[in-house]
C-alpha cells in the first residue's frame, strides 16, 4: 500500500520528530531528486551531518567513487528513482556497492554496500510529491565473506586477459561464475527486444543440465523481460512464488531454472545483452552472490568492449597501412610525444634504412648534418604548440647522396582536442629544387647579360658621337673627316657584330637557322678562320701555331657556319690570353671523326665554370686588358652550330692560369692523303 502524508492526528507530534526517530535509515527526496530531509539513522550510516547534504541533489551529495572504474552506484540509483517517478510505484533495489566519502567533497572514499527501497509519496491526483528512500547497509556482511569473491574476480581477470573473441569471454566468465556459485547454468547472450528473444552461442552448464545455446523466446517463461528492458536487475528466488514467473514455473523448472538472476546490459538506453544465472532449485540469493554476479557482468562487458576497440583499432591500422603503402610518398607516424613508430616501405626504399632502424628519434640521423638542428628545433616547437610541421631539408638517399624533400605532418586529435598521433609525409622535391636553382642562376645570368649588353652597346656610342662632332666641326679638313669616318665605320662594324651574335643565338635557340650542307675540306675552313682571326691575334702579339693533318679532311657542312665556329674559338683564345702568349689550331682525323682543337696559354677556366661555359650568357671575369669582352654568346653558338652538324664541342682546362683547350668533333666523309702543311 502506498503511504500518504501524516494524518492530522500525528501533527501534534511533528513529522520531524517521527522521521528522526525512525530506526531505519531514510531520506526524503523531491521529484527533482534534491534531499529534503535525512533522519538520524541515515546520517549515522552515511557518516554525514544534516547541513552538509540537505538541499543538495542526491548525486551531488553522494557521487560515484572516481577511483573505481566499475562504479555504477549513481547509474543504478538514478534508474530506480526514474522508475518510481515514471510509474508511481515503489522500486526495490538489490544489494549494490556505492562508496561514500565521509566528508563533503572529500576524495577518500570508503567501500559501502547497500540495499534500498524507493517509495513514492503521492498527492490526491496521484502525482509524486516526494520519494522516501529507506536503506540497509550490508557492508560488514559483505566484507566478512568477500575473500572468496575477490579470488573469483582475480581468477576472472587472469582468464579474460588473453581471450580473443566475445564468445570465449562470455563462456569462460560463465564457467568461473557457475563453478563459484554452484549453480546449474550460467550464460551470456544478446537480446532482440523486438521479438523478446535471447540468443546464446555457448553457455556453461553443470553435469546433466541442458544448454540454452540457440534462441529462446523469453515470453514463454514469464514477463520479467519487461523489467530487463527498464534496466532492472532480475532476482527471482522461487519461480513458483514470483508474479512474473508463476504461470510459467513448470517450464522454468523443466529447464533447471527454479531460481535465477538476470543482469541487463544496457547501451545508449537500450537492452542489448543479459548475463543469466540459473539454479535448478529455489534459492535465497545472498548479497555477496548478487554483487559477484553484477561484477562479473560488468567485467564481461568491459572485456568485450576492449576487444571491440582493439579489433576496430587493428582494422583501422590495417587500412591505414594499406593506404600508406600504396602511396608514392614516404609516410610516417609518431606518437603524441613525437616518438616515431612507423615508416612505410617508400621511406625504407628511399633511404635504404632497414626496418625499425629509424624508429624513435633516430630518423633525424638521416638528415643532412647542416639541416638536423633546424628540423629538430621546428619539430619540438610543433610538439609543444600542435602547429602543422612543414620544412624542406636534405634527406640521405640510399645512393649515399642527399636529396631535398618536403616534410609535412599534421596532428590527429580526439573529440576533446587532445593530440593522439602525428601523421607525416616526405615528398622528394630534389628535381624541383634543382630546377628552381637553375632558373635562379639563369635569371641571374640574364640580368648580368643585359647589363653587359647595355655596356657593350654603349661603348661604341662615345667614339661615334665624337667622330660625328668632328665631322661637323672639321668639314674642311679632309684628314680629320677621313679619320672620323674610319672610327664610325669601325664602331658600326663592332655594333653589327654584336647584333649579328644576338640574332644568331635567337635563330639557333628557336630552331630557325638553316644549314647549307656541302662537301668541304676542313683545311680550307680553318685557313679562312685564321684569315679572319689573324688581326685579333696579331693585336694581342700572340704566336699562332697550325698543326693540320696532311691531306684533305672532307665533311658535309656549312662553310660560313663552320668558319664562324672556329673564328669564335680563336678570338676567345686571343682575348683570354695575356699579350705574348701562344694559340694553337690543330686538325686530326681518326675513327670516322674529325677533331678541331684550339689551345691557348691564357687565363684558363675555373672548375666551377667549366661545366657551364657553353650555356647562354656565361662569360669569364673580365681582365683590365680585355676591354672588348663580347657578350658571352660565342661558345653557346659554337655548341649549337656543332650540334647542327651532328658534332659536338668540349672544353678542357686544368684551372685558373693554366690555359684552355676546346675540341670540336665532326663526322668525316673521307680523308685524302696529301702533303703536310703544318707550320
Amino acid at each position: 500500500m502506498t503511504p500518504k502524508l501524516p494524518a492530522s492526528a500525528l501533527e501534534d507530534i511533528g513529522f520531524d520528530t517521527l522521521f528522526d526517530a525512525a530506526p531505519a535509515p531514510c531520506l526524503v527526496l523531491s521529484p527533482q531528486l534534491s534531499i529534503l530531509a535525512a533522519n538520524a539513522a541515515y546520517l549515522a550510516v552515511a557518516g554525514r551531518d544534516r547541513a552538509s547534504i540537505v538541499g543538495l541533489n542526491i548525486f551531488e551529495a553522494f557521487p560515484d567513487n572516481p577511483d573505481d572504474p566499475h562504479a555504477d552506484g549513481v547509474a543504478s540509483l538514478r534508474a530506480s528513482l526514474q522508475r518510481v517517478l515514471a510509474t508511481g510505484r515503489p522500486d526495490k533495489m538489490a544489494a549494490m556497492r556505492y562508496d561514500v566519502a565521509p566528508e563533503p567533497g572529500g576524495i577518500n572514499f570508503l567501500p559501502r554496500y547497500w540495499r534500498s527501497v524507493n517509495t513514492p509519496v503521492l498527492d490526491d491526483n496521484g502525482a509524486v510529491r516526494c520519494i522516501i528512500q529507506s536503506v540497509e547497509e550490508v557492508t560488514s556482511a559483505f566484507l566478512t565473506r568477500g575473500r572468496g569473491m575477490r579470488e573469483v574476480l582475480s581468477n576472472l581477470t587472469d582468464v579474460l586477459r588473453d581471450l580473443k573473441t566475445p564468445e570465449d569471454i562470455g563462456y569462460q566468465a560463465a564457467a568461473i561464475l557457475g563453478d563459484a556459485l554452484g549453480t546449474s547454468r550460467v550464460g551470456f547472450g544478446t537480446i532482440d527486444t523486438v521479438r523478446d528473444t535471447l540468443h546464446v552461442v555457448r553457455d556453461w552448464c553443470a553435469d546433466g543440465v541442458e544448454t540454452l545455446a540457440g534462441k529462446t523466446e523469453l515470453r514463454h517463461y514469464g514477463h520479467f523481460i519487461d523489467d530487463l528492458k527498464l534496466g532492472k536487475l532480475i532476482v527471482i528466488g522461487d519461480v513458483d512464488h514470483d508474479s512474473r514467473t508463476a504461470h510459467a514455473a513448470a517450464a522454468l523448472r523443466g529447464r533447471s531454472a527454479g531460481a535465477f538472476v538476470n543482469v541487463p546490459v544496457v547501451e545508449h538506453g537500450a537492452l542489448v545483452a543479459v548475463l543469466f544465472v540459473n539454479n535448478a532449485a529455489a534459492r535465497d540469493w545472498s548479497v555477496e552472490e548478487l554483487l559477484l554476479i553484477k561484477e562479473v557482468a560488468a567485467r564481461i562487458r568491459t572485456a568485450g568492449e576492449r576487444l571491440r576497440v582493439t579489433a576496430a583499432l587493428r582494422e583501422s591500422e590495417a587500412r591505414f597501412r594499406i593506404i600508406t603503402e600504396a602511396m608514392p610518398q614516404m609516410v610516417w607516424s609518431n606518437r603524441p610525444d613525437g616518438y616515431n613508430d612507423y615508416h612505410n616501405e617508400q621511406w625504407h626504399g628511399f633511404t635504404g634504412a632497414p626496418r625499425n632502424a629509424t624508429d624513435g628519434h633516430r630518423w633525424s640521423e638521416m638528415f643532412h648534418p647542416d639541416d638536423r638542428a633546424r628540423a629538430w628545433e621546428l619539430w619540438q616547437h610543433c610538439l609543444r604548440t600542435g602547429e602543422t610541421y612543414e620544412i624542406e631539408y636534405r634527406l640521405r638517399h640510399h645512393s649515399g647522396a642527399y636529396r631535398w624533400v618536403l616534410g609535412r605532418a599534421l596532428p590527429l586529435r580526439d573529440d576533446d582536442g587532445r593530440i593522439t598521433r602525428w601523421l607525416g609525409t616526405c615528398t622528394d622535391i630534389d628535381n624541383q629544387k634543382r630546377a628552381e636553382e637553375t632558373l635562379r642562376e639563369a635569371n641571374g645570368r640574364k640580368d648580368e647579360f643585359l647589363a653587359m649588353l647595355a655596356h657593350e652597346l654603349r661603348n661604341p656610342l662615345a667614339p661615334i658621337s665624337s667622330a660625328a662632332q668632328i665631322l661637323l666641326l672639321a668639314r674642311t679638313d679632309p684628314d680629320s673627316v677621313q679619320r672620323a669616318g674610319e672610327v664610325i665605320l669601325r664602331q658600326v662594324r663592332h655594333l653589327t657584330g654584336l647584333v649579328d651574335d644576338l640574332l644568331d643565338v635567337s635563330r639557333v635557340t628557336h630552331g630557325m637557322i638553316g644549314i647549307d650542307r656541302q662537301r668541304l675540306d676542313l683545311r680550307d675552313v680553318l685557313h679562312h678562320a685564321v684569315e679572319q682571326a689573324q688581326p685579333t691575334i696579331d693585336a694581342r702579339q700572340h704566336r699562332l701555331v697550325l698543326d693540320l693533318a696532311p691531306g684533305a679532311t672532307l665533311v658535309l657542312g656549312d662553310r660560313l657556319r663552320l668558319v664562324q665556329v672556329v673564328v669564335n674559338l680563336l678570338n676567345n683564345a686571343a682575348k683570354y690570353t695575356p699579350p705574348g702568349g701562344a694559340v694553337t689550331l690543330a686538325l686530326a682525323a681518326a675513327d670516322g671523326q674529325a677533331r678541331i682543337e684550339v689551345t691557348d696559354t691564357g687565363c684558363g677556366i675555373e672548375p666551377a665554370l667549366l661545366p657551364h661555359v657553353f650555356d647562354l650568357f656565361i662569360q669569364a671575369k673580365r681582365t683590365p686588358d680585355r676591354q672588348q669582352g663580347g657578350l658571352g654568346l660565342g661558345l653557346a653558338l659554337v655548341q649549337r652550330i656543332a650540334a647542327l652538324h651532328d658534332g659536338s664541342v668540349r672544353a678542357f682546362s686544368d684551372g685558373a692560369g693554366l690555359g684552355s683547350r676546346f675540341v670540336i668533333t665532326l663526322p668525316v666523309l673521307s680523308v685524302l692523303p696529301g702533303a703536310d702543311t703544318a707550320g
